[in-house]
């Protein structure tokens, strides 16, 4: 744990990730700064574009809505696509029953401003015993990581990910009741070697991070999830029978496992066709401590770890980092040139010869207001002269507008993209501007596709581990159809012993991209139309039109040919027949030359 709060890397990360944070809440001036401006008189405006820019990423990032599946390995040839399909039904109940999408928009928010954000799946048991997948959103400043991770995927290569969290001391001693001694000391006595006085690192100071706060009784738990290795050989069988040579385990493809003797596995390799394997296996262990003191350590049943990472951009030194770093010295340059332009506007200078003016105090108070009169002594008239700012200021307000625009090239969001007034004039060319912002900051989303991909295979793995009883239950997305989804014993035995694909999709905003569609769909139609049905209705099946499978029937109905007309037999006395009805009953009959020769008859 030290060595994860001590290494530059991190220590660098949470110094300028704190630094965003500030200038996103709009504390973008220094003590010092301060102190100086006011000196001077001179206004600490401060013209946050960092929060705006955040804004808008965020916003962005609520109208993609997305959805995680999960897909067999077999496709369609097995039930393995079946089973898919209902742990895509599981993955809906526990994203709709974590009110995920929230989550994920907090988690976003800390990875657009300081470059990192996470989450957390856990599992949780109701009043009934049942097991319930939890996901929270983490603070990034409680995790410290691996330093010398450098997947995106930490579970790749990390050796262990810590967090700190503040807990009540009731809530401590609940937790750990064998420790309540030793915990109760480290916030009564505060001449404790450790109590008080031991903090996780100077920079943290943003959110007082310390081992124990004496003043709340607060203490912090320190939770290190680490990896241990292990060498494992295995001897796999032709039916599909392994046999672990190391603790001489023997496991059936039904699941069922027995020890073995050194005879027995001989005489099943004389029986079978066999293959030697070995490989490094990891295991997952939590660990649990406060001040030095060791509350546990565990094996957990889980191979990954419960925290899933979203990372914006990263230096090769691993270290994370945001647009807003980056563009931090375009802010300050905003705001001190902004600053220095007003006050230039709102200060004037006199030169005069000594003894001109009267009283030094009020002639600066008059100078300052639109209607103060300036008194200064006879024949002194022509020797003072006042000089206002305008140029000055005017130079100031021209370096203030190339900031904004280097701080919008450096972000990537133009002003089309913020919906503010531009050079474009054309529709389409506003359009094509706002989409090139998509372009730039389309990275930093399908980031978020890889943390979505994460968070499917950390649910996926909760489910096998921990979801061993029969359950039913209702995803109610659809506020006018609920649709209950089971889970038998025997999807989940098989469930267990298979392996799935995580798939992301991308769905379409129900409001705004709707309206957009359909816009689309007004203009290429009147072009298309000619054409025929066929290429209206793939049209529509191409695009993301709300509800376009019923339009499509409803196209090919259209498009069917009028039903035949029925089967009629009839008797008739064709000579006794006038000519209009010879005529008619010919037309009917398919007879069209008949039909016009009977309508000739008996004309002149």
């Amino acid at each position: 744990f030290r060595a994860a709060v001590d290494h530059p890397t991190w220590v660098e990360w949470r110094k300028n990730a704190i630094q965003c944070f500030k200038y996103k809440e709009g504390d973008q001036w220094t003590t010092d700064e301060l102190a100086e401006l006011k000196t001077r008189g001179q206004p600490p405006t401060v013209n946050n574009q960092i929060s705006v820019t955040v804004e808008r990423m965020v916003g962005q990032f609520v109208k993609q809505k997305t959805r995680i599946a999960y897909r067999g390995r077999n496709g369609n040839a097995s039930d393995d696509q079946v089973l898919a399909e209902t742990l895509s039904d599981t993955l809906l109940f526990v994203r709709q029953n974590n009110q995920l999408e929230f989550e994920e928009r907090e988690t976003a928010d800390d990875g657009f401003t300081g470059g990192f954000g996470a989450l957390e799946a856990y599992i949780s048991f109701d009043d009934m015993y049942q097991p319930e997948i939890k996901i929270r959103t983490v603070s990034p400043f409680e995790l410290y990581p691996d330093p010398f991770s450098r997947r995106y995927d930490w579970n790749e290569d990390a050796t262990y990910i810590c967090r700190a969290k503040w807990v009540d001391i009731e809530e401590a001693v609940a937790l750990y009741p064998a420790k309540e001694k030793k915990l109760r000391a480290l916030v009564n006595d505060s001449s404790s070697p450790t109590g008080g006085s031991t903090t996780t690192s100077n920079v943290d100071a943003f959110i007082k991070e310390n081992y124990v706060d004496l003043t709340l009784g607060r203490i912090r738990l320190i939770e290190c999830s680490y990896t241990t290795k292990k060498l494992e050989s295995i001897c796999l069988f032709e039916d599909g029978t392994t046999v672990d040579n190391i603790e001489m385990i023997l496991s059936e493809p039904t699941g069922k496992e027995r020890s073995i003797t050194p005879e027995q596995l001989k005489a099943l390799k004389e029986k079978l066709p066999y293959k030697e394997i070995e490989r490094i296996v990891s295991a997952v262990r939590v660990g649990m401590f406060a001040c030095g003191i060791l509350l546990g350590d565990k094996a957990s049943p889980l191979k990954r770890f419960k925290y899933i990472p979203y990372f914006v951009h990263r230096k090769k030194s691993g270290e994370p980092y945001s647009l807003i770093h980056i563009a931090i010295s375009m802010q300050d340059a905003i705001n001190k040139r902004e600053s220095k332009a007003l006050h230039l506007l709102n200060t004037n200078q006199t030169i005069a010869e000594k003894g001109a003016i009267t009283d030094l105090n009020q002639h600066q108070i008059a100078k300052a207001r639109p209607d103060g009169i300036i008194e200064v002594e006879r024949g002194y008239f022509e020797k003072i002269e006042l000089h206002n700012n305008l140029e000055l200021a005017q130079s100031q307000f021209t370096m203030h507008g190339e900031a904004k625009q280097d701080f919008r090239r450096i972000t990537g969001i133009n002003p089309d993209a913020m919906g503010e007034r531009s050079e474009m004039r054309s529709g389409i060319g506003v359009a094509r501007k706002q989409a090139m912002t998509d372009v730039i900051v389309a990275p930093i989303f399908d980031n978020l596709r890889r943390t979505r991909q994460l968070l499917a295979k950390n649910i996926l793995e909760l489910i096998q581990v921990y979801f061993t009883e029969a359950t039913i239950f209702y995803i109610t997305d659809d506020l006018n159809k609920a649709k209950q989804v089971s889970l038998g014993a025997d999807q989940l035995a098989s469930i267990k012993q298979r392996i799935y694909d995580v798939v992301v999709e991308d769905l379409p905003d129900t409001t705004t991209m709707q309206q957009e569609q359909f816009e689309m769909l007004a203009q290429a139609l009147p072009q298309i139309l000619p054409f025929g049905p066929f290429w209206t209705k793939l049209l529509i099946q191409l695009s993301e039109v709300r509800g376009k499978d019923a339009i499509v029937k409803q196209i090919e109905a259209m498009s069917q040919p009028p039903p035949a007309d029925p089967k009629l037999s009839v008797s008739l006395q064709w000579a006794e027949m006038v000519p209009q009805e010879k005529a008619a009953f010919a037309l009917k009959m398919g007879m069209q030359e008949l039909a016009q020769f009977e309508m000739t008859q008996g004309a002149p």
